[in-house]
C-alpha cells in the first residue's frame, strides 16, 4: 500500500494550473496507490481567492474520479472555491472512493480576508486500507480536530492543507506533534506559492516517512496500518509499543468534545 502526495506550483491561471497538476498525477500516481491527496486551493493561480469556474472545477473533477477509477486509489481532490447555494464562497474538498464516489466531503468558509475557516464537522471514512479521517485547511492546525477525528478510530488523517513559509520548522514539527501525540499516521499535502511553503510529508509517531520540501513534484511512501494499530496496544512498560496517548484517554475531562463522536 502506497500514498502519493501532490505539491505543485501555480502557475499564472487556474487553467494552467490545472493542466500541470493533472498530467503530473496521471504519468506518476501507479496503480500501486492507496491514497492520493492534493491541497488545499491546489487550482488557484495564488491571487486572490475567487470562485473556480464550472466548467474548469467539472473538468478537474472528472479527471480526478477517472484518476480514482483506473488506478483503483481512494483520492482527497483537494480543496477549490465554490459558491454556496445561499450566496457566500466556501471551500470544498472531496474524498472519491477507487469507483469515483464521493465517500466524504467537507465545505469551509472563505473568510474576508481570503482564507479559509474552520468548522465543526470531521468525517472518518472505513477504508479497506484503515479508517481515514479528512481534514481541510487550518482544523488540522487546531487540536480539538485531529485528537475527535482518532477519538472516533481515523488511523490516517488525510488533510487539504497550506503552510505559509514563514515558521517551517515550527510547522514541520506541529505535523510530527499531531501524528505523535494522536499515534496516527498523518498525510499533509501543502500548497507551493508565493504565499505558501510547500512542506508536504507524510508523518508517524516515529518520524517522517517522505518529505517534499520546497520542492514540485509527487512525493510517495508506503503506508502500514498495522503498524498503526500495533503502536496503539496498551503497553503502560513501553516495552513493545510507543504511547498511550490515545489509547488511555481521559474522555471524561472534554465532555463536550467527546459528545460529538459517541
Amino acid at each position: 500500500m502506497t500514498i502519493f502526495v501532490a505539491q505543485h506550483a501555480r502557475r499564472a491561471t487556474p487553467e494552467a494550473t490545472a493542466s500541470a497538476v493533472l498530467d503530473d498525477l496521471d504519468s506518476r500516481v501507479t496503480d500501486e496507490a492507496s491514497f492520493l491527496v492534493l491541497p488545499e486551493n491546489v487550482f488557484t493561480n495564488g491571487g486572490d481567492v475567487q470562485e473556480l469556474p464550472r466548467r474548469l472545477r467539472e473538468e478537474c473533477l472528472d479527471r480526478l474520479t477517472a484518476l480514482a477509477r483506473t488506478r483503483g486509489t481512494y483520492v482527497l481532490t483537494g480543496s477549490w472555491t465554490e459558491t454556496r447555494p445561499g450566496g457566500g464562497l466556501v471551500q470544498v474538498t472531496r474524498l472519491l472512493d477507487p469507483g469515483g464516489s464521493e465517500c466524504a466531503r467537507v465545505e469551509r468558509p472563505v473568510l474576508p480576508d481570503g482564507t479559509t475557516g474552520t468548522g465543526d464537522d470531521f468525517p472518518v471514512v472505513e477504508t479497506p486500507f484503515g479508517r481515514v479521517g479528512v481534514l481541510l485547511g487550518p482544523d488540522f492546525w487546531l487540536v480539538e480536530p485531529p485528537r475527535i477525528e482518532c477519538l472516533a478510530g481515523a488511523e490516517l488523517l488525510l488533510v487539504a492543507g497550506s503552510l505559509d513559509g514563514r515558521q517551517q520548522a515550527s510547522q514541520r514539527a506541529a505535523v510530527w506533534g499531531i501524528a505523535t501525540l494522536n499515534t496516527v499516521a498523518v498525510v499533509f499535502a501543502g500548497s507551493l506559492s508565493e504565499r505558501c511553503g510547500g512542506g508536504s510529508a507524510v508523518a508517524v509517531p516515529e518520524g517522517f516517512v517522505a518529505e517534499a520540501g520546497t520542492d514540485e513534484g509527487v512525493i510517495e511512501a508506503p503506508w502500514d496500518v498495522e503498524r498503526i494499530r500495533h503502536l496503539r496496544e496498551p503497553d503502560l512498560r513501553f516495552q513493545q509499543t510507543l504511547w498511550f496517548g490515545l489509547w488511555a484517554r481521559r474522555t471524561e475531562l472534554y465532555t463536550d468534545l467527546t459528545a460529538q463522536v459517541s
